[in-house]
């Protein structure tokens, strides 16, 4: 897939954000959808995601591909990287193309941070089945933060699906996204990952040490016409997390309103957000750096169990986007690679 870059996007991709923002009151944020895809009869004015032929397949198992190295459009930077974020330069664009997925650094709430020489780096390795990811960062410490030292900063992240006009990581017959809820495959996602956390360079404020997640996420659409700006004409719906490690930091800093066992055992406390209706995180409360999360248990759970946990009530012909994987950063400095990723289709 072949971008093109927009006039401004082109002037200002050196100094300024060409992505950015698109959450509300969730934890992770999205591109503006300054860049625009080439395709044939697509306006690059209008911010929905062209539609394409989602016709479901014929029944079988589909897994993902980690495998090659694609073009990111973009000759000012290396296809397996680095691609590098700092005070000079806030933008997700253009990424890093690999397999099926697209690796972004999506420093979304930059602002958020106060130490002068922050960066956040993404690139391409060789992996266990194909291309693993490599993040490095420093935020700075704890106290190099505007507001609480829990403000997220970003959330760098490997897509798989649709998450705006200027994210993509391929068409429905690679990926199977977006899907109606009722036409939904079964999701399920092997990972494994290694990560370490260290002191930021900042040592004007002191601080505490690196506090980062590791999260698989979903966005959910009221129909698979995905709009995604950041604007009120915005139609997504649900935000879904997965959080497989935590440190001292919880989704929603209160108690949990519920524990889901999935059918392999695996357990999860339900977090809900009293100031979000669109937001529910499952926490892993056993954690492992390698297995396999059920995740289309975990996505009807919140669909059936919606008013007991106090959110959006799921619609059948809402539509599942995108599944995203990636670190929510809070402060420090650290290393996180994802060494084994597919995500899995029955259908």
């Amino acid at each position: 897939m072949k971008y093109r870059l927009s006039a401004a996007c082109v002037v200002l991709s050196l100094l300024t954000a060409c992505g950015g923002g698109g959450s509300s009151d969730s934890d992770t944020g999205g591109d503006d959808g300054s860049t625009t895809i080439d395709r044939d009869n697509t306006d690059p004015t209008d911010p929905t995601v062209p539609t394409e032929d989602r016709t479901r397949p014929a029944s079988g198992f589909f897994s993902s591909s980690a495998i090659g190295l694609k073009d990111n459009g973009a000759d000012l930077y290396a296809n397996e990287g680095p691609q590098t974020v700092n005070p000079d330069r806030i933008a997700s664009w253009p990424g890093l193309r690999y397999g099926d997925f697209l690796l972004t650094n999506n420093p979304w709430n930059a602002s958020a941070a106060t130490y002068q020489a922050w960066y956040q780096t993404i690139s391409l390795v060789d992996g266990d089945n194909g291309k693993a990811p490599v993040i490095d960062w420093d935020w700075g410490a704890s106290n190099d933060t505007n507001g609480s030292q829990f403000n997220t900063k970003s959330y760098p992240e490997v897509i798989y699906g649709v998450k705006s006009l200027g994210e993509i990581s391929g068409d429905f017959a690679t990926t199977g996204l977006p899907v109606e809820q009722y036409d939904s495959p079964e999701w399920t996602i092997d990972y494994a990952y290694n990560f370490q956390g260290r002191r930021s360079s900042s040592d004007t404020t002191g601080g505490s040490d690196s506090e980062f997640n590791v999260a698989i996420e979903s966005f959910y659409h009221e129909s698979c016409d995905i709009k995604r700006t950041g604007e009120p004409t915005d139609n997504q719906v649900m935000e879904i997390m997965v959080w497989l490690h935590t440190g001292n930091n919880l989704p929603s800093g209160q108690a949990p309103v519920a524990v889901k066992t999935t059918s392999d055992g695996r357990r999860f406390q339900v977090y809900a957000k009293i100031s979000n209706f669109n937001y529910v995180a499952y926490v892993a409360m056993d954690e492992t750096d390698s297995g396999t999360v059920l995740y289309s248990e975990l996505l009807r759970d919140a669909q059936d169990n919606a008013a007991t946990y106090g959110i959006y009530p799921l619609k059948d012909t809402d539509c599942l986007a995108n599944i995203l994987m990636g670190t929510e950063i809070w402060h420090g400095a650290g290393t996180f690679t994802l060494s084994n990723y597919q995500i899995n289709r029955t259908y």
